[in-house]
């Protein structure tokens, strides 16, 4: 017996490290109340690979999410009362008030200040364009420059707007850079050191700590946006890098400017991430100045996270939009992991006549998230939904026009991990002017584009269809 036992300990103590995880995570994972698909696939996750689930859970599921939740409502709640007296208080105009009317009254709920009209845009479909506009922002700026990214490379472009900083700083501009620390790990502070030197500040959103359970990555800041003097602003999907400015590989995006009201609210969202982090309260005149207002563009800035369980706002006015179109829906996106709300709207959607496309990669860099997209492709055709995927670039812009008059385009994909674990933001467009430019971008690229039939996929693999169908059971955790 004991011979027996010592033959099968090896065994006898993995099995029974297996249980105690089993019966320790498991009961943890229920408790967390998450959405049956996200706590069915972290169970079999922790049953079938304790060990690997175990690592996994600790890297992305048990995020200090509740403590986040109540630091970051409380660096609201600091500074709501103080921001409110700069939020523009304009009357949507009569014209553009008949314009997707439900969806504005619905934007107005979902945070304090709504659809802004008087702003002016400009899109930038080129990276080359939009760093020249950016540098030229930059080098002219007499305040100060606030700016928020998820991806700082340590390249040529990287240097190029870290230079642009530094010379702002050194004619005594304020300059205030929010990194993600997860985004722009690879890229240490001390790349920075001329900025800092010239009395810029750098500072990191949510910092890794592998003794600490902010290890995860989760919870990302995932947004992209610059504020000027209170009084430009700048956001899109582009971030810091030789990638994103065409210099290499091949690669679409998008990249906004705009002015007037609507820069409260990114100077508004700057403001609370900044606080979040630093606890340095910008709710001043100084940084909300009066704004004049000459454009013909009604826009929104509308942020999201997972602090925003309530509403999810950026999700839930994409799933009313969807829902209320009549003639089109056309979506761009690189990660396409719909949860069932929008993979249902968009079916629905085509079955009631309306033009539904879907932009999207031929290849990837996540190609779990690629296949898990895929294996809603059979469901998405079989109702009509036309998917049309780009075969020499890599579509890194997201958008959404529907019915020509409602717009957006901003940092949110359109998957789970966007809609209910970053830090996101968007901005929303309410009038013909911006809905045109971007269908017009949209036909453009799906002539170029291969179109998806549903013949092409009953050819598929059975390994084909066992990648799809395992990575769509991980789909809640992408």
């Amino acid at each position: 017996m004991l011979q027996s036992f010592l033959t099968y300990w090896p065994v006898i103590a993995l099995l029974f490290i297996h249980l105690a995880i089993v019966s320790v995570l498991i009961p943890k994972i229920v408790l967390q109340r998450r959405e049956s698909g996200a706590t069915l696939a972290w169970i079999l996750a922790i049953i079938f690979f304790p060990f690997f689930g175990m690592l996994a859970f600790w890297l992305l599921g048990t995020t200090r999410i509740r403590i986040l939740r109540r630091k970051r409502r409380r660096a609201e709640q600091y500074l709501v009362p103080s921001l409110a007296r700069f939020r523009g208080s304009q009357q949507l105009s009569e014209n553009a008030a008949r314009v997707a009317n439900s969806l504005y009254k619905l934007a107005a709920k979902l945070d304090d200040c709504g659809p802004q009209p008087g702003c002016t845009v400009s899109l930038y479909r080129e990276g080359s364009t939009a760093f020249d506009a950016l540098e030229q922002a930059i080098d002219e700026a007499q305040n100060h420059i606030h700016l928020v990214y998820y991806v700082w490379e340590a390249d040529a472009t990287g240097r190029r707007i870290r230079d642009a900083l530094e010379r702002a700083a050194q004619r005594g501009v304020a300059i205030r850079l929010l990194l993600d620390d997860l985004g722009s790990y690879a890229t240490k502070t001390s790349f920075f050191s001329p900025l800092i030197t010239a009395g810029g500040r750098v500072e990191r959103f949510l910092p890794l700590n592998p003794f600490s359970r902010q290890v995860s990555v989760n919870n990302r800041n995932h947004r992209k946006l610059v504020v000027i003097d209170g009084s430009t602003g700048f956001t899109g999907s582009m971030n810091i890098g030789d990638l994103y400015a065409g210099l290499k590989d091949s690669w679409s995006d998008l990249h906004l400017r705009v002015s007037g009201l609507v820069v409260y609210e990114l100077q508004t969202v700057f403001c609370e991430d900044w606080y979040h982090t630093t606890r340095e309260d910008l709710a001043t005149e100084r940084y909300f100045p009066k704004i004049n207002c000459h454009g013909n563009v009604c826009a929104h800035f509308l942020a999201s996270g997972p602090f925003d369980e309530r509403w999810r706002a950026i999700h839930t006015l994409l799933f009313v939009a969807i829902n209320t179109a009549q003639e089109r829906v056309w979506i761009e996106t690189p990660y396409f992991v719909p949860d069932a709300p929008i993979s249902m709207a968009l079916q629905t959607a085509a079955m009631r006549g309306v033009d539904v496309r879907l932009l999207l990669p031929s290849h990837s860099d996540h190609h779990l998230v690629l296949a898990a997209g895929r294996s809603f492709y059979d469901d998405l055709l079989a109702s009509g939904v036309r998917i049309f995927e780009m075969q020499q670039t890599i579509p890194h812009a997201k958008t959404a026009v529907i019915d020509g008059v409602f717009a957006t385009a901003g940092s949110a994909n359109m998957d789970q991990r966007s809609f209910r674990l970053n830090f996101e933001g968007n901005l929303f467009f309410y009038g013909k002017e911006v809905a045109e430019q971007l269908e017009q971008d949209f036909s453009a690229a799906c002539d170029e584009a291969t179109e998806v039939a549903l013949d092409s996929r009953r050819k598929l693999t059975s390994r084909q269809r066992l990648q799809e169908g395992f990575a769509r059971i991980l789909s809640p955790l992408l």
